[in-house]
Protein backbone atom coordinates (compact mmCIF):
# COMPACT_ATOMS: atom_id res chain seq x y z
CA UNK A 1 0.00 0.00 0.00
CA UNK A 2 2.73 2.34 0.07
CA UNK A 3 3.97 4.28 -3.29
CA UNK A 4 7.46 4.56 -2.06
CA UNK A 5 7.94 0.79 -1.65
CA UNK A 6 6.34 0.16 -5.16
CA UNK A 7 8.44 3.07 -6.99
CA UNK A 8 11.51 2.01 -5.33
CA UNK A 9 10.61 -2.09 -6.08
CA UNK A 10 10.04 -0.92 -9.49
CA UNK A 11 13.97 0.30 -10.12
CA UNK A 12 14.69 -3.38 -9.39
CA UNK A 13 12.04 -4.68 -11.53
CA UNK A 14 13.55 -2.11 -14.27
CA UNK A 15 16.98 -3.21 -14.24
CA UNK A 16 18.08 0.26 -12.13
CA UNK A 17 18.80 -1.01 -9.10
CA UNK A 18 20.66 -4.32 -7.98
CA UNK A 19 22.81 -4.21 -4.99
CA UNK A 20 23.00 -1.56 -2.61
CA UNK A 21 26.34 -0.75 -0.82
CA UNK A 22 27.00 1.65 1.80
CA UNK A 23 29.21 4.91 0.94
CA UNK A 24 31.41 6.79 3.59
CA UNK A 25 30.47 10.10 4.29
CA UNK A 26 31.83 12.64 6.59
CA UNK A 27 28.57 13.96 8.44
CA UNK A 28 26.40 10.52 8.81
CA UNK A 29 29.38 7.59 8.67
CA UNK A 30 27.89 6.50 6.18
CA UNK A 31 24.78 6.48 3.83
CA UNK A 32 22.38 4.51 0.62
CA UNK A 33 21.97 7.17 -1.83
CA UNK A 34 20.20 5.25 -4.26
CA UNK A 35 17.74 4.81 -1.41
CA UNK A 36 17.92 8.77 -0.37
CA UNK A 37 14.76 9.84 -3.25
CA UNK A 38 12.29 7.28 -1.22
CA UNK A 39 12.80 9.07 2.01
CA UNK A 40 12.76 12.34 3.89
CA UNK A 41 15.99 12.16 5.26
CA UNK A 42 19.41 10.28 4.70
CA UNK A 43 19.73 9.12 7.85
CA UNK A 44 15.88 7.26 6.95
CA UNK A 45 17.24 5.06 4.53
CA UNK A 46 18.45 2.38 6.25
CA UNK A 47 15.69 2.01 8.52
CA UNK A 48 13.48 1.67 5.35
CA UNK A 49 15.93 -0.98 3.68
CA UNK A 50 15.60 -3.24 6.51
CA UNK A 51 11.68 -2.84 7.12
CA UNK A 52 12.18 -4.36 3.28
CA UNK A 53 14.21 -7.01 4.80
CA UNK A 54 11.88 -7.32 7.35
CA UNK A 55 8.74 -8.34 4.92
CA UNK A 56 11.25 -10.79 2.97
CA UNK A 57 11.91 -8.34 -0.04
CA UNK A 58 15.40 -7.55 0.49
CA UNK A 59 18.33 -9.48 2.11
CA UNK A 60 20.93 -7.93 3.50
CA UNK A 61 24.63 -8.91 4.32
CA UNK A 62 27.64 -7.43 6.82
CA UNK A 63 29.93 -5.78 4.33
CA UNK A 64 32.56 -4.09 6.94
CA UNK A 65 33.23 -2.73 9.59
CA UNK A 66 32.82 1.28 11.23
CA UNK A 67 35.01 2.87 13.95
CA UNK A 68 32.76 3.78 16.50
CA UNK A 69 32.71 5.70 19.86
CA UNK A 70 33.04 4.44 23.09
CA UNK A 71 31.68 7.37 24.62
CA UNK A 72 28.37 8.22 22.79
CA UNK A 73 28.60 5.23 20.26
CA UNK A 74 28.79 7.87 17.05
CA UNK A 75 30.88 7.09 14.24
CA UNK A 76 31.76 10.66 13.28
CA UNK A 77 35.74 9.73 14.31
CA UNK A 78 38.60 10.72 12.36
CA UNK A 79 42.28 9.33 13.02
CA UNK A 80 44.71 11.41 14.57
CA UNK A 81 48.46 9.85 14.76
CA UNK A 82 50.70 10.34 17.67
CA UNK A 83 54.25 8.72 17.66
CA UNK A 84 54.21 8.70 21.34
CA UNK A 85 51.28 6.71 22.10
CA UNK A 86 50.03 5.06 18.48
CA UNK A 87 46.89 5.80 17.15
CA UNK A 88 44.04 7.73 18.67
CA UNK A 89 40.49 8.60 17.64
CA UNK A 90 38.95 11.63 18.08
CA UNK A 91 35.24 11.69 18.22
CA UNK A 92 33.63 14.58 16.13
CA UNK A 93 30.16 14.20 18.21
CA UNK A 94 30.87 14.34 21.80
CA UNK A 95 35.02 15.63 21.57
CA UNK A 96 36.32 12.02 23.56
CA UNK A 97 39.62 10.96 22.23
CA UNK A 98 39.96 6.57 22.03
CA UNK A 99 43.03 5.03 22.43
CA UNK A 100 43.62 2.50 19.37
CA UNK A 101 43.23 -0.39 21.21
CA UNK A 102 39.77 0.54 23.01
CA UNK A 103 37.60 1.69 19.30
CA UNK A 104 34.49 0.08 18.92
CA UNK A 105 33.04 -1.32 15.84
CA UNK A 106 29.85 -1.03 14.08
CA UNK A 107 29.16 -3.71 11.93
CA UNK A 108 27.30 -1.99 7.97
CA UNK A 109 25.51 -3.86 6.09
CA UNK A 110 24.73 -4.06 1.92
CA UNK A 111 21.73 -5.10 0.75
CA UNK A 112 20.09 -7.02 -2.25
CA UNK A 113 16.82 -7.68 -3.87
CA UNK A 114 15.26 -10.99 -3.07
CA UNK A 115 13.57 -11.94 -6.16
CA UNK A 116 11.26 -14.96 -4.26
CA UNK A 117 10.15 -12.50 -1.83
CA UNK A 118 8.97 -9.78 -4.92
CA UNK A 119 7.40 -12.33 -6.76
CA UNK A 120 5.15 -13.32 -3.51
CA UNK A 121 3.66 -9.61 -3.56
CA UNK A 122 3.69 -9.54 -7.71
CA UNK A 123 -0.28 -9.32 -7.47
CA UNK A 124 -0.07 -6.01 -5.30
CA UNK A 125 2.72 -4.37 -7.41
CA UNK A 126 1.02 -1.63 -9.45
CA UNK A 127 4.30 -0.71 -10.89
CA UNK A 128 5.70 -3.77 -12.86
CA UNK A 129 2.59 -4.02 -15.06
CA UNK A 130 2.18 -0.23 -15.37
CA UNK A 131 5.90 0.23 -16.50
CA UNK A 132 5.92 -2.79 -18.68
CA UNK A 133 3.02 -1.42 -20.98
CA UNK A 134 4.66 1.77 -21.37
CA UNK A 135 8.13 0.55 -22.23
CA UNK A 136 5.85 -1.85 -24.92
CA UNK A 137 4.12 1.25 -25.94
CA UNK A 138 7.56 2.64 -26.92
CA UNK A 139 7.82 5.11 -24.73
CA UNK A 140 10.67 6.15 -22.53
CA UNK A 141 10.24 6.64 -18.82
CA UNK A 142 11.70 8.10 -15.65
CA UNK A 143 10.06 6.43 -12.20
CA UNK A 144 9.74 8.78 -9.84
CA UNK A 145 10.18 11.57 -12.84
CA UNK A 146 10.31 15.16 -11.37
CA UNK A 147 9.03 18.40 -13.61
CA UNK A 148 9.38 22.15 -12.51
CA UNK A 149 6.58 24.41 -12.69
CA UNK A 150 6.05 28.15 -13.95
CA UNK A 151 5.94 28.78 -10.63
CA UNK A 152 9.47 27.00 -10.19
CA UNK A 153 8.20 24.80 -7.79
CA UNK A 154 9.68 21.29 -8.69
CA UNK A 155 6.98 18.51 -8.61
CA UNK A 156 7.00 14.97 -8.12
CA UNK A 157 5.49 12.18 -10.76
CA UNK A 158 5.13 8.57 -9.89
CA UNK A 159 6.04 8.05 -13.42
CA UNK A 160 6.79 10.37 -16.49
CA UNK A 161 6.69 8.83 -19.82
CA UNK A 162 7.84 10.47 -22.97
CA UNK A 163 7.47 10.04 -26.71
CA UNK A 164 11.13 10.45 -28.16
CA UNK A 165 12.74 13.52 -27.06
CA UNK A 166 11.76 15.44 -23.67
CA UNK A 167 10.48 18.46 -25.99
CA UNK A 168 8.05 16.45 -27.17
CA UNK A 169 5.63 16.46 -24.41
CA UNK A 170 5.14 14.44 -21.90
CA UNK A 171 2.83 12.05 -19.93
CA UNK A 172 2.28 12.42 -16.30
CA UNK A 173 0.99 9.15 -14.26
CA UNK A 174 0.59 9.14 -10.24
CA UNK A 175 -0.70 5.83 -8.72
CA UNK A 176 -2.61 4.76 -5.51
CA UNK A 177 -3.37 1.90 -3.68
CA UNK A 178 -5.70 1.04 -1.18
CA UNK A 179 -7.72 -1.51 0.52
CA UNK A 180 -10.92 0.84 0.02
CA UNK A 181 -12.22 3.23 -2.69
CA UNK A 182 -10.08 6.70 -2.77
CA UNK A 183 -11.43 10.20 -2.26
CA UNK A 184 -10.54 13.12 -3.86
CA UNK A 185 -7.68 14.50 -1.78
CA UNK A 186 -5.22 12.31 -4.35
CA UNK A 187 -7.44 14.00 -7.18
CA UNK A 188 -6.75 17.35 -5.97
CA UNK A 189 -3.05 16.89 -5.19
CA UNK A 190 -2.54 15.62 -8.63
CA UNK A 191 -4.45 18.64 -10.44
CA UNK A 192 -2.25 21.29 -8.62
CA UNK A 193 0.80 19.81 -10.06
CA UNK A 194 -0.74 19.26 -13.38
CA UNK A 195 -1.94 23.09 -13.55
CA UNK A 196 1.41 24.26 -12.30
CA UNK A 197 3.74 21.91 -14.85
CA UNK A 198 1.47 21.36 -17.69
CA UNK A 199 1.76 17.85 -19.22
CA UNK A 200 0.39 16.79 -22.16
CA UNK A 201 -1.34 14.06 -20.80
CA UNK A 202 -2.13 13.15 -16.65
CA UNK A 203 -3.01 9.59 -15.80
CA UNK A 204 -4.28 8.35 -12.06
CA UNK A 205 -3.85 4.91 -11.41
CA UNK A 206 -6.59 4.05 -8.71
CA UNK A 207 -6.22 0.25 -7.25
CA UNK A 208 -9.01 -0.63 -6.68
CA UNK A 209 -10.84 2.76 -8.26
CA UNK A 210 -12.06 5.94 -6.30
CA UNK A 211 -15.44 6.87 -4.95
CA UNK A 212 -17.87 8.79 -7.16
CA UNK A 213 -16.64 12.23 -5.71
CA UNK A 214 -13.27 12.03 -6.24
CA UNK A 215 -14.40 10.75 -10.04
CA UNK A 216 -16.55 13.45 -10.84
CA UNK A 217 -13.96 15.72 -9.66
CA UNK A 218 -10.82 13.67 -12.27
CA UNK A 219 -13.08 14.49 -14.88
CA UNK A 220 -13.69 18.26 -14.34
CA UNK A 221 -9.54 18.47 -13.91
CA UNK A 222 -9.22 16.59 -17.09
CA UNK A 223 -7.32 14.00 -15.97
CA UNK A 224 -7.58 10.22 -17.16
CA UNK A 225 -8.58 7.55 -14.97
CA UNK A 226 -7.39 4.24 -14.58
CA UNK A 227 -9.54 1.88 -11.93
CA UNK A 228 -9.16 -1.52 -11.75
CA UNK A 229 -9.10 -4.01 -8.72
CA UNK A 230 -7.08 -7.10 -10.77
CA UNK A 231 -3.32 -5.80 -11.59
CA UNK A 232 -3.87 -8.48 -14.27
CA UNK A 233 -6.10 -6.64 -15.78
CA UNK A 234 -4.38 -3.29 -15.94
CA UNK A 235 -2.85 -4.07 -19.56
CA UNK A 236 -6.81 -3.40 -20.92
CA UNK A 237 -7.74 -0.74 -18.30
CA UNK A 238 -4.41 1.08 -19.72
CA UNK A 239 -4.58 0.75 -23.55
CA UNK A 240 -7.97 2.75 -23.21
CA UNK A 241 -6.29 6.57 -22.22
CA UNK A 242 -3.07 6.05 -22.71
CA UNK A 243 -2.06 5.70 -26.59
CA UNK A 244 0.65 3.88 -28.80
CA UNK A 245 4.05 6.21 -28.64
CA UNK A 246 3.68 7.41 -31.68
CA UNK A 247 0.17 8.32 -31.88
CA UNK A 248 0.94 10.25 -28.69
CA UNK A 249 1.79 14.00 -29.85
CA UNK A 250 1.28 17.52 -30.22
CA UNK A 251 -1.68 18.77 -32.24
CA UNK A 252 -0.47 21.21 -34.73
CA UNK A 253 -2.52 24.56 -34.60
CA UNK A 254 -3.61 25.02 -37.55
CA UNK A 255 -6.61 27.54 -39.36
CA UNK A 256 -9.17 25.26 -38.79
CA UNK A 257 -8.22 24.51 -35.43
CA UNK A 258 -7.69 27.85 -34.25
CA UNK A 259 -11.65 28.62 -35.08
CA UNK A 260 -12.65 25.94 -33.45
CA UNK A 261 -11.16 27.75 -29.95
CA UNK A 262 -12.95 29.80 -28.03
CA UNK A 263 -12.64 33.42 -28.57
CA UNK A 264 -10.33 33.45 -25.09
CA UNK A 265 -7.89 31.04 -26.29
CA UNK A 266 -7.92 31.95 -29.65
CA UNK A 267 -6.60 35.50 -28.86
CA UNK A 268 -4.08 33.62 -27.05
CA UNK A 269 -3.03 30.99 -29.48
CA UNK A 270 -2.60 33.96 -32.15
CA UNK A 271 -0.69 36.44 -30.46
CA UNK A 272 1.53 33.45 -29.32
CA UNK A 273 1.59 32.53 -32.87
CA UNK A 274 2.86 36.28 -33.72
CA UNK A 275 5.44 36.79 -31.22
CA UNK A 276 7.10 33.39 -31.84
CA UNK A 277 8.49 32.19 -28.27
CA UNK A 278 7.54 34.46 -25.68
CA UNK A 279 6.73 34.69 -21.90
CA UNK A 280 2.93 34.59 -20.43
CA UNK A 281 4.42 38.40 -19.28
CA UNK A 282 5.21 39.41 -22.86
CA UNK A 283 1.83 37.77 -24.21
CA UNK A 284 -0.26 39.15 -21.72
CA UNK A 285 1.13 42.84 -22.59
CA UNK A 286 0.03 42.18 -26.45
CA UNK A 287 -3.67 41.15 -25.40
CA UNK A 288 -4.14 43.36 -22.48
CA UNK A 289 -5.27 40.95 -20.24
CA UNK A 290 -3.99 40.13 -16.55
CA UNK A 291 -0.56 37.76 -16.62
CA UNK A 292 -2.37 35.50 -14.06
CA UNK A 293 -5.31 35.20 -16.82
CA UNK A 294 -3.05 34.66 -19.82
CA UNK A 295 -0.95 32.21 -17.95
CA UNK A 296 -3.88 30.19 -17.24
CA UNK A 297 -5.00 30.05 -21.00
CA UNK A 298 -1.44 29.30 -22.17
CA UNK A 299 -1.03 26.05 -19.69
CA UNK A 300 -5.02 25.13 -21.44
CA UNK A 301 -3.43 25.12 -24.66
CA UNK A 302 -0.51 22.96 -22.99
CA UNK A 303 -2.54 20.72 -22.23
CA UNK A 304 -4.82 20.26 -25.25
CA UNK A 305 -1.46 19.86 -26.85
CA UNK A 306 -1.48 23.04 -29.43
CA UNK A 307 1.26 25.00 -27.78
CA UNK A 308 4.83 23.89 -26.25
CA UNK A 309 6.43 25.24 -22.95
CA UNK A 310 9.90 25.00 -22.35
CA UNK A 311 11.98 26.51 -19.68
CA UNK A 312 15.24 28.82 -20.44
CA UNK A 313 17.26 29.46 -17.20
CA UNK A 314 14.62 31.19 -14.88
CA UNK A 315 12.05 31.56 -18.27
CA UNK A 316 9.21 30.11 -19.35
CA UNK A 317 8.30 30.28 -22.76
CA UNK A 318 5.43 29.54 -24.79
CA UNK A 319 5.46 28.48 -28.63
CA UNK A 320 3.05 27.36 -31.45
CA UNK A 321 3.45 23.29 -31.69
CA UNK A 322 3.97 23.34 -35.85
Amino acid sequence: MDNRVQLFLGKFLGGELNNLSPVLDRDLGYRYPEVEGFVNKPEEAEPFLRSLEGLGLMTSEVCGNLVCCTKCGSCLVDRVSSLSEGMIWRCRGCGASVNEGDVAFLPVSSYSFSEKGIAKISDALVIKPLREFLLERGYRIESPGALVGESDVEHSFDVLAYGGESDEGVLAIDFVVSNRQMGESKVVSMFAKVYDTSPLKSVLVAFPGLTDTARKLANQYGIELVETSNVSSMWKELRKVIPPVEEFRFEALDVMTLLSLPDHLRKTATVTSKLGRATANEISRTTKRARAVESGYLNQLVRMGYLRKERSGRKVLFSVVS
